[in-house]
């Protein structure tokens, strides 16, 4: 099974909150050879892809992914051989000291390696010793203040069907939404969607409220927001993606969360190899919680992820994350008949009353009784 040009594209790219240029830059020229779809960006950065041909069923959705993963910004050299930088993302303070780190900087990889940790967001509430905010790096040229920085891993690999990256939050779900719609502009497929590319969304889901704010997309459209979630033991790697019904902080709209699940169902009886997964995956939060607070309809999909935010929690190090191609591929099959469902999405998805008026009445002479 190859390894999709847009995922190890994307994912041998540089990115960290608010400096994933590299990786919109790619998003960019990639929607500019697709038929049919346009690209704009909101006064944040943010980037929002639309395709529509005609005749349209139901509400379009809007998928939401973001372009950053949790890493290092360039902010100044101490000395010739020493870089100050900020880490921006959730990774325990106990996975930094000697570790290795690379840095983009004036179009090439530089090594890096952690000295010390500077300053430490206290995190006891969530069990954890604390959260590096900066750091000290050895680094092996200088390195231009603004660069940004990722773990000294290898680029994406393919092992079997287990894909290895550097960072696949949520580098992953760009890709998948760059594959939908590469797909619909090919096959130029009726129906309509809207993307959403977002920024630093490891850093409070900042991207993603300033589109929300800049009225990026209406607030009547519907989100579904992609993810890689830390995979469980009920919600292992390989079996599917997961139609994710919550996360840590919300529980998500149970109408559009139902259009999902349908849309899945049907699928998977015209396509007996598809599978998918149902889960409150409430091990952390996505940008899904984000639009709810602010009065949107959303639901979330999520791919399982191994060594989430790199934290290899069994051998205590910094290691690649890795997930399932076949649960990419089928995540992406699925967006495509969310996109194409002959039916749409109404927001009057409901629990089949029907069936459950039905049983009643077959047994209500039992209650009687």
């Amino acid at each position: 099974m190859p390894l999709p040009r847009v995922l190890g594209d994307l994912l041998k790219l540089p990115t960290a909150a608010f400096v994933e240029h590299e990786v919109l830059a790619y998003i960019r020229k990639s929607c500019a050879r697709m038929k049919g779809v346009t690209l704009a960006p909101d006064a944040y950065g943010n980037l929002l892809a639309h395709y529509r041909r005609e005749p349209v069923r139901g509400r379009p959705v809007c998928f939401v992914a973001h372009t950053d993963h949790p890493g290092f910004v360039a902010l100044e050299m101490v000395d010739r051989r020493t870089v100050r930088a900020a880490f921006r993302g959730g990774v325990k303070a106990e996975y930094f000291p000697g570790a290795r780190v690379i840095f983009r900087s004036a179009g090439r990889w530089i090594p890096a390696r952690v000295v010390e940790l500077t300053r430490i967001k206290p995190l006891k509430a969530i069990g954890w010793t604390g959260r590096p905010e900066e750091v000290l790096l050895k680094v092996s040229a200088p390195v231009a203040a603004g660069s940004p920085g990722m773990w000294a891993l290898p680029d994406p690999r393919l092992a079997g069907d287990t894909l290895h990256a550097r960072g696949c939050d949520d580098v992953a779900g760009s890709a998948a939404m760059l594959a939908l719609l590469a797909r619909l502009a090919r096959r130029q497929a009726v129906g309509e969607v809207y993307c959403l590319f977002t920024r630093a969304e490891e850093v409070g889901f900042v991207g993603a409220i300033g589109a929300i704010r800049a009225a990026t997309v209406p607030p009547d459209m519907p989100i579904v927001s992609i993810e890689t979630s830390s995979a469980r033991p009920t919600t292992p790697i390989g079996a599917g993606p997961i139609l994710r019904t919550g996360d840590r902080m919300a529980v998500f709209t149970p109408a559009l969360t139902l259009f999902l699940e349908r849309v899945a169902r049907e699928l998977s009886k015209r396509r007996k190899r598809f599978r998918f997964q149902r889960a409150l995956m409430d091990g952390g939060a996505c940008e899904a919680s984000a639009f709810l607070a602010y009065g949107f309809e959303a639901t979330g999909v999520c791919v399982p992820l191994g060594n989430y935010h790199n934290m290899d929690v069994t051998r205590q190090r910094i290691a690649a994350e890795y997930i399932s191609l076949a649960d990419w591929k089928f995540m992406v099959d699925w967006f495509e008949a969310v996109v194409c469902d002959e039916v749409g999405y109404s927001g009057q998805e409901r629990v089949d009353r029907q069936a459950m008026d039905a049983e009643f009445d077959c047994m209500e002479h039992l209650l009687r009784s």
